[in-house]
C-alpha cells in the first residue's frame, strides 16, 4: 500500500510557489491557508448571536457562552477562528449589522490585517513583514546565562560582530542583570560597562540598531547620546519617573516590558487572577502613557520570567496571540529562561538554545515581531517562518 508523504508547515508564498500555483493567484491563495484565532470580550447576547451566525455564513464558527442563545447570561466573550479570507468576509458583513457591530467589523479588519507602523533606524526599515532577531549582549558579571563572559569591551565587540554577521537585526546591550534576585547597580557602574561597548560597536558598525537594556533614565540618556537607538526598560517606566520624558526628548523607541515587582523580589510568589488579561491590559495602558509623554514609538513585551511562575510563562507562550496589536510591535524574550530549564531539567546552553528555537518558531507563527535571543546563528532558520 502506498504511503503518502505529509508535512506540517506554516503557509508562505514560497511554499505555494513550490506547488506550481499560478503566480497571479498566490496572494489570494495564501489568505485561504493562514488561520487566526481572536478573542472578543464582553459582547451582549444579541451581538454574540449575530456574530456567530455571521461566522457560520462565512464558513467558520464562533464559540460563545452556552446561555447566549437563551439570553440568560448578561454578556459573553467570543472566540472567533478562521482563515484570513473568512475574516475578510466576516468583517465586511458586520459592517451592515446593527448594535454597534459595524464598529466591531471595522476594528476586526484593522486587528487582523493591519500591522504596526514601520520603524526606521539607521537606514533599516522594520516593516514587520518578517520576524526580526534581537541579539543579547550582556556586559555584566552576573547575568543568569552568560554573566562575565563579555564584560571585557573587546570580547563584547567580538561577540556583537559575530551576532551581526549571523543575522542579528538589533543588538541589545545590558549593563545590569535583571535576573531574579539580582542586586541593583548604580547608573554610574552601569554606564562604565556599556558606554565603551556602544562606542566600539558604533565605530565599526554604524548602521546596526542598538538597544540598551536599562531601567535608569540617567543610563538611557547617556547611552542614547553615545549612539543607542532603543531603550528596553524591564520596568516599563515604573522604576525611574524620568524615563519616559528622557526617551521622548531624545526621540528613542522604547520597549515596555511587563514585570510584577523588581528583580530583587519579583519571584516571591507571583500571583495573578487572570495572568494574560492583566498583563495585556497593563501593557496597553503603559503604552498609552508613553505615547502621552511624547514617545513616538513603543514596542511591548509580556515579560517572560519577570514575576511569573513556570506555568504562567507557559500560558503566556500558549496565548501569545492575545498580545498582538495593530498599534504596537510585539517582542518576546524567552531565551534560556527558567521555565525552559525546569521543563528540560537542564542547565546546558546548547540544549536550552534548541528549545528556545522551537518556542521561537511557535511565537513567530502566532504573530510575534521580535525575538530576543542569545543564539542568533541558531535562529537564522526561524526567519523562514516569518509572517508575510
Amino acid at each position: 500500500m502506498k504511503q503518502f508523504k505529509l508535512k506540517q508547515l506554516t503557509p508562505t508564498l514560497t511554499e505555494l510557489e513550490t506547488t506550481g500555483v499560478d503566480k497571479t493567484y498566490k496572494k489570494a491563495a495564501l489568505k485561504q491557508h493562514i488561520f487566526k484565532t481572536v478573542k472578543i470580550f464582553d459582547l451582549t447576547c444579541a451581538q454574540a448571536n449575530i456574530l456567530k451566525q455571521t461566522a457560520i455564513s462565512c464558513g467558520t464558527d464562533c464559540s460563545v457562552h452556552r446561555e447566549t442563545i437563551t439570553g440568560k447570561t448578561e454578556t459573553t466573550d467570543c472566540i472567533l477562528s478562521g482563515s484570513l479570507r473568512e475574516f475578510e468576509k466576516i468583517a465586511d458583513k458586520l459592517k451592515y449589522q446593527p448594535l454597534k457591530l459595524k464598529q466591531l467589523g471595522e476594528e476586526l479588519g484593522r486587528f487582523i490585517f493591519e500591522t504596526p507602523a514601520p520603524l526606521a533606524l539607521r537606514g533599516k526599515v522594520f516593516d514587520w513583514s518578517d520576524i526580526y532577531i534581537m541579539g543579547i549582549l550582556n556586559v555584566t558579571p552576573d547575568s543568569f546565562s552568560d554573566g562575565g563572559i563579555y564584560s571585557d569591551t573587546n570580547k563584547a565587540l567580538n561577540h556583537a560582530a559575530e551576532m551581526i554577521q549571523n543575522g542579528a537585526d538589533i543588538i541589545d546591550i545590558g549593563g545590569e542583570s535583571t535576573r531574579p534576585y539580582a542586586t541593583k547597580v548604580s547608573p554610574d557602574e552601569e554606564l562604565s560597562r556599556i558606554i565603551p561597548v556602544i562606542h566600539a560597536i558604533r565605530n565599526l558598525y554604524p548602521h546596526i540598531p542598538l538597544s540598551i537594556d536599562t531601567r535608569n533614565a540617567q543610563t538611557a540618556e547617556a547611552a542614547l547620546i553615545a549612539g543607542a537607538d532603543i531603550i528596553n526598560d524591564v520596568s516599563a517606566g515604573e522604576w525611574d519617573s524620568k524615563m519616559f520624558e528622557t526617551c521622548a526628548r531624545l526621540n528613542a523607541a522604547v520597549i515596555l516590558n511587563h514585570s510584577q515587582g523588581t528583580p530583587e523580589n519579583m519571584q516571591n510568589s507571583p500571583h495573578y487572577d487572570n495572568c494574560i488579561e492583566e498583563i495585556r491590559t497593563y501593557l496597553l495602558a503603559k503604552a498609552q502613557e508613553a505615547k502621552n509623554a511624547g514617545i513616538n514609538y513603543v514596542i511591548i513585551d509580556p515579560g517572560i520570567g519577570f514575576g511569573k511562575t513556570t506555568k504562567q510563562n507557559i500560558d503566556i507562550v500558549k496565548n501569545i496571540n492575545q498580545f498582538t496589536n495593530p498599534d504596537y510591535p510585539l517582542l518576546v524574550g524567552h531565551s534560556r529562561k527558567t521555565f525552559l530549564r525546569e521543563q528540560l531539567c537542564s542547565e546546558d546552553n546548547e540544549t536550552l538554545d534548541k528549545a528556545t528555537a522551537v518556542v521561537s518558531e511557535y511565537l513567530v507563527q502566532k504573530g510575534v515581531n521580535i525575538i530576543r535571543v542569545h543564539d542568533v546563528k541558531g535562529h537564522k532558520a526561524v526567519k523562514l517562518f516569518g509572517r508575510l
